[in-house]
């Protein structure tokens, strides 16, 4: 049958308008929640306390979104899409509502485990829903939209944040995400099909399961350690490593699987398209301390700060809307380039954020706000295409399987990521800084560090797009 190219209208037409738009609401409940939390955790701790705890913010909101992303691969209980989707809406807004309340680290801890529990099922089955909803020629698309939701989210996300830590009402950052999230619940009834087109696991992977969480826990228990006990903090990071891999090891020797088959076996289309995308969301997950850095470092206030890292999703957008569209060598260009790019982009930011700045001289802040900028175009130009190969490598039967694979594996790598940044940190003086000059090193060696890790990845993303071409996007006529 003839092909006619695809283009941006196409993922407009018809019922495709109200699907994009509770597709990428849910995302954008996330997307927003990630920049609201990362502009006020500062002013939090400065409120309720709790700066050793302040990695753990995010490595609970991901170990809950994990926990909710592995409801979405395994299927229990005979729950059906909408449901799972009308849910996790509930849950985000019982979240938002108790974050909002808190009147201790602890309790803001409990409430972002509930609200990354709600972000985990939305994001997950966005995903798993793409793939059902969709023609496969708007999938590159479709992708690249729901990751302009991000640029969306660096206007929404800083603002509210920024201006409530302006005017101490923080918590209200939290309270205003609640009526969005019960409107969405409520379309997912018109958008979310009640069925699937795949039965859920007849067995739930336990082992694999508790290994997974196990391994994101233990690194933030390494990340509060390394405060007092250098020792005990590396053993632990020893033992998650150790849990990952036990986990690789359960899913090649068991019956019941968790993520999709093939994706622990270096031959598989699946291996290398997860190598590259585990390394390039984990490198990413330094960010979350750049705020931090921002304000200690370079004076910034907490609106300016948000604003500034959020020009790494900012650049994620722009060049996935940019770069959606392309196909053959331009695209597996993308794919060896886009995340050196991204690790070149990282380092420089460390040597750019490290020189102090007490003053907050512009001159000296412009490098990084370049530098982040070029980091999210990095990483941005690839994401669509590695996703989309991952929905035309799933195995026949695992299609469900593979997407909500997508979010575990973003979100697994984001806590750990998260809580081994907090090791390094740690490590190097964050918790007894005060002055500018003491938060420097932190700054620069976190950056430099993490920045290696995304041109390791390049080599698995050029392999992932030999096994797994993508032909030109096109729509049945």
């Amino acid at each position: 049958m003839a092909q006619a190219q695809s283009n941006w209208l196409d993922l407009f037409r018809g019922e495709n308008g109200l699907r994009v738009a509770v597709l990428s609401g849910g995302v954008g409940l996330h997307a927003v929640n990630v920049f609201i939390g990362s502009t006020l955790l500062p002013s939090v701790v400065e409120d309720i306390g709790g700066l050793d705890l302040f990695a753990w913010n995010t490595t609970l909101f991901i170990v809950a979104s994990i926990v909710a992303s592995i409801f979405a691969a395994t299927r229990p209980f005979g729950i059906g899409p909408r449901a799972y989707y009308v849910l996790g809406t509930l849950a985000f807004a019982i979240g938002s509502l108790a974050c909002g309340a808190a009147p201790s680290m602890p309790v803001m801890l409990i409430g972002r485990m509930v609200q990354g529990f709600g972000a985990g099922m939305l994001v997950a089955m966005t995903h798993a829903m793409i793939r059902v909803v969709f023609a496969p020629a708007l999938w590159p698309r479709a992708m690249a939209l729901i990751s302009g939701v991000w640029g969306v989210a660096t206007l929404i996300g800083p603002a509210a944040g920024g201006v409530f830590a302006e005017y101490g009402l923080w918590r209200w950052a939290f309270w205003v995400l609640v009526p969005f999230a019960g409107l969405l619940g409520l379309l997912a009834f018109r958008v979310i099909p009640a069925r699937g087109d795949e039965k859920g696991a007849a067995r739930v992977p336990v082992i694999q399961i508790t290994m997974l969480i196990s391994a994101v826990l233990l690194a933030s228990v390494a990340s509060f350690a390394a405060v007092t006990n250098l020792t005990l903090a590396l053993q632990l990071v020893a033992l998650a490593i150790a849990a990952f891999v036990s986990l690789a090891v359960a899913e090649k020797r068991t019956g019941t699987h968790l993520f999709p088959t093939g994706t622990f076996s270096m031959s598989s289309r699946l291996s290398p398209l997860f190598a590259a995308m585990l390394l390039m969301q984990f490198a990413m997950t330094a960010d979350i301390f750049v705020p931090l850095f921002l304000q200690r470092i370079h004076g910034q206030p907490p609106l300016l700060a948000g604003y500034m890292v959020a020009l790494i999703a900012m650049g994620w957008t722009i060049a996935s809307l940019i770069t959606s569209g392309w196909t053959g060598a331009r695209a597996e260009r993308l794919l060896g380039l886009s995340p050196a790019i991204m690790g070149l982009s990282m380092i420089a930011t460390g040597f750019a954020l490290s020189r102090v700045n007490p003053g907050a001289d512009w001159l000296v802040l412009a490098p990084v706000v370049i530098s982040l900028l070029v980091m999210g175009f990095g990483i941005g130009a690839v994401w669509p295409h590695l996703m989309t190969r991952v929905l035309h490598a799933a195995p026949e039967g695992e299609k469900d399987r593979t997407a909500a694979a997508i979010t575990m594996v973003q979100l697994f790598s984001s806590g750990f990521g998260a809580a081994i940044a907090g090791v390094l940190v740690n490590i190097l003086g964050v918790v007894t800084a005060s002055e500018p000059a003491e938060f420097a090193p932190a700054a620069l060696w976190l950056m430099v560090i993490f920045g290696v890790i995304p041109l390791i990845a390049a080599p698995f993303a050029v392999v992932a797009g030999r096994r797994t071409p993508v032909a030109q996007p096109g729509l049945a006529e």
